[in-house]
């Protein structure tokens, strides 16, 4: 650039050079001056740019790969992760599709980012029924975050936030996509809430499995209603391969006129009339897998073992100050036989009973017992991606023998997972 601006420069002083020897010699060396030193000073000014439009386009270039770079990093540490079930549901004139009905009972989309190699935060969108119904999940994983612990037979992890409770081991899988069958047992035991949950295993070999945490207990996210604190503890251990046992127990403390955040057959709700009341609960489980598969996480219906039966049963109690008491037990009985690796058949039998002359909202009736009989199967297309039908027979014992609804259930889904 300098160049052409020096030639060019060269051409137009060459015309008064010239003229001014011919006519104003005196004048010429004081007009050549003055143009030499205007040269001079534009020849300082261009270099001045050209080394500022150099050190931008370095700062431009350095930036922008800066950008890709953080980018790509904070990309590398983003986990997404989901699952989804639709199909058609059909009931007896009591039940909740008198008509037949399409639909999306089912989808969770989860992200999980992990701004160190302690620290997990973990966010679900709650999309269940084609709606935005909240953030059912949303917590800070913390783990193997005690250095002098590494290689030692004690592990110890930290859950901060509004999660999952820990209570038995159907509330993992209860859900259209993971269950084995479209629909859950009759009692259906679990919940989230607010809380802090410490966890770990115990020894190497074969480990010892442990969490405890406390909860708000009152239904709803926001700030507790009392000072009292919920609490959720749970045990489980593989005794002898492929048998997997657990125990749990889980209580809300003085939740007032509030709901419980532990759901049992849909239940929440005080007992009719109390002001102040507590929820308690225990439960054991039991799995044996024949011919044990090798996916290590393994909802029912994933499993890849040749057959499992697992069972459960855990009594509750509502406990008040100034109405009747509410208490009963729950359990049930569930298996599945891999036919081939993409069709099974699976059965479940559950029941909920309330002692005494009480009654609750169970399942949507009103009753002191209810039962449920489910049979069913379902086709594999993929990895991922499962075909699932099952009937359902509820049988509830209401306050007289007459008011029993007639509401079996016919479910045919496609549900999957990412």
């Amino acid at each position: 650039m300098k160049k052409l601006f020096l030639c060019l420069i060269s051409c137009v002083l060459s015309v008064p050079l010239t003229f001014g020897q011919l006519v104003w010699a005196d004048e010429r060396d004081e007009e050549i001056g003055v143009l030499k030193t205007q040269v001079q000073e534009l020849l300082k000014r261009i270099e001045v740019l050209e080394q500022d439009q150099a050190k931008t386009k370095q700062a431009v270039a350095t930036g922008a790969g800066q950008s890709r770079v953080d980018l790509s990093n904070a990309v590398s540490k983003l986990k997404m992760k989901g699952r989804w079930a639709a199909g058609y549901y059909s009931s007896q004139q009591d039940g909740s599709y008198p008509n037949g009905s399409f639909q999306a009972p089912e989808a969770k989309i989860q992200f999980a980012f992990e701004p160190d190699k302690f620290n997990t935060i973990v966010m679900r969108l709650n999309l269940n029924n084609a709606t935005f119904n909240n953030l059912d999940y949303f917590y800070l994983d913390s783990k193997d975050f005690l250095p002098f612990l590494k290689d030692k037979p004690f592990t110890l992890n930290s859950r901060l936030g509004r999660f999952k409770m820990d209570i038995g081991e159907e509330t993992w899988s209860n859900n259209s996509v993971d269950s084995v069958l479209p629909s859950n047992s009759a009692a259906n035991v679990g919940g989230n809430d607010e809380g802090w949950q410490l966890s770990g295993k115990i020894g190497k070999k074969n480990p010892l499995n442990w969490s405890a945490g406390i909860f708000n207990g009152n239904s709803g996210t926001g700030a507790d209603n009392g000072e009292a604190k919920g609490a959720v503890s749970k045990i489980s251990w593989t005794p002898i391969k492929p048998l997997y046992v657990s125990a749990s127990y889980a209580a809300t403390n003085r939740l007032k006129t509030a709901d419980s955040e532990i759901s049992i057959a849909g239940s929440t709700s005080r007992p009719t009339g109390a002001t102040n009341w507590d929820r308690s609960l225990w439960e054991v489980d039991a799995r044996y897998d024949f011919k044990k598969g090798t996916k290590k996480l393994d909802p029912p219906a994933f499993s890849d073992s040749k057959a499992y039966v697992k069972l459960a049963y855990g009594e509750f109690k509502d406990d008040t100050s100034d109405v009747t008491d509410r208490k009963g037990d729950y359990g049930f009985v569930e298996g599945a036989y891999n036919f081939t690796p993409k069709l099974y058949g699976a059965l479940r039998y559950s029941m909920i009973d309330l002692n005494g002359l009480t009654t609750a909202s169970l399942n949507s009736v009103t009753a002191n017992e209810y039962q449920r009989y489910s049979i069913g199967g379902g086709y594999r297309f993929s990895e991922n991606t499962i075909f699932k039908v099952s009937y359902d027979i509820n049988e509830e014992k209401c306050s007289t023998d007459n008011d029993a609804p007639d509401n079996n259930l016919i479910s045919a889904i496609v549900a999957s997972q990412f």
